[in-house]
């Protein structure tokens, strides 16, 4: 939506007189949920124009930037609550048709954009009705949902556009795969792992068999976290996820609590991976 003009509200009729305190209180509250309101609407025009942007028929485009201009309309307090019939129109369901009636072909949208997108629609055409009821309030508790749908059409496209890069090769750890602190955080695990075989044998007593199969789990063990949270990593940074900050931000988190210093050598945290590590460490 637009920044609100609060001068529409001092020009409303039931404020021809000076409110007094607890309608002051009401005026501020409904500003402040416009406000809300506002910002998440400039934020989801703002993401239907890049789809606009998108569009190679002229005739899409245009349409959808008819769809961001009505989904950053004003809602004024005092107003009849509803909407024009060409906002309706504009905010309908049919908006993943776009100009179809003309070019006899659909928007190019990813899957999952146009649920985002009528979402976003029908959220815009329903806020205007709050100026029937309690305005503040209900503009409160309807003030994120436009943002929710907003960021799941973000992350819907974000996905999509990286669907259609080249498929990147995986890059497991090795120190004969990838960049230097892919090599440093697989010397962090094998070192460990190693010196978890050698421990173990040499509890067992002896290097039959069953001793090196009893060895050997424990080194599996050993290395077990630290493979994991690499992997958890590579699935964190994947963009043809399209993860949000959130996602990202747990995957990270639980990628740290398996093997911190497998993450922090990944990232970076622990030298550019040119030197061998000072000594072996438990992974």
């Amino acid at each position: 939506m637009h920044r609100y003009d609060d001068s529409a509200v001092r020009a409303a009729p039931h404020e021809a007189e000076v409110p007094d305190g607890e309608d002051q209180a009401q005026r501020a509250a409904e500003v402040a949920a416009l406000q809300r309101v506002a910002d998440a609407g400039e934020a989801a025009a703002a993401w239907v124009r890049e789809l606009a942007g998108r569009q190679c028929e002229e005739d899409h485009g245009r349409a959808l930037e008819r769809v961001a201009e009505a989904s950053g309309r004003e809602i004024i307090p005092g107003s009849d609550g509803l909407l024009t019939e060409e906002l309706r129109y504009t905010l309908a369901a049919n908006v993943v048709l776009g100009a179809s009636h003309t070019t006899g072909t659909l928007p190019e949208l990813h899957d999952g954009e146009r649920l985002a997108l009528v979402a976003v629609c029908a959220l815009a055409a329903a806020l205007p009705s709050c100026a029937l009821g309690d305005l503040a309030r209900e503009l409160n508790l309807l003030a994120g949902e436009p943002a929710a749908a907003t960021d799941a059409g973000r992350t819907v496209t974000a996905a999509g556009d990286a669907r259609v890069l080249p498929v990147r090769k995986p890059r497991p750890l090795g120190h004969e795969h990838g960049d230097p602190l892919n090599r440093l955080a697989y010397r962090r695990v094998a070192e460990s792992a190693a010196e978890s075989f050698e421990i173990a044998l040499n509890y067992q007593g002896g290097r039959g068999e069953e001793a090196c199969a009893e060895a050997l789990h424990t080194a599996l063990a050993a290395a077990g976290p630290g493979i994991a949270a690499a992997a958890l990593l590579r699935v964190a940074d994947d963009p043809a996820l399209g993860l949000d900050p959130d996602q990202w931000e747990h995957l990270h988190r639980i990628a740290a609590e398996l093997n911190l210093r497998v993450v922090e050598d990944l990232g970076g945290s622990n030298g550019d991976g040119t030197t061998a590590l000072t000594q072996p460490r438990p992974a």
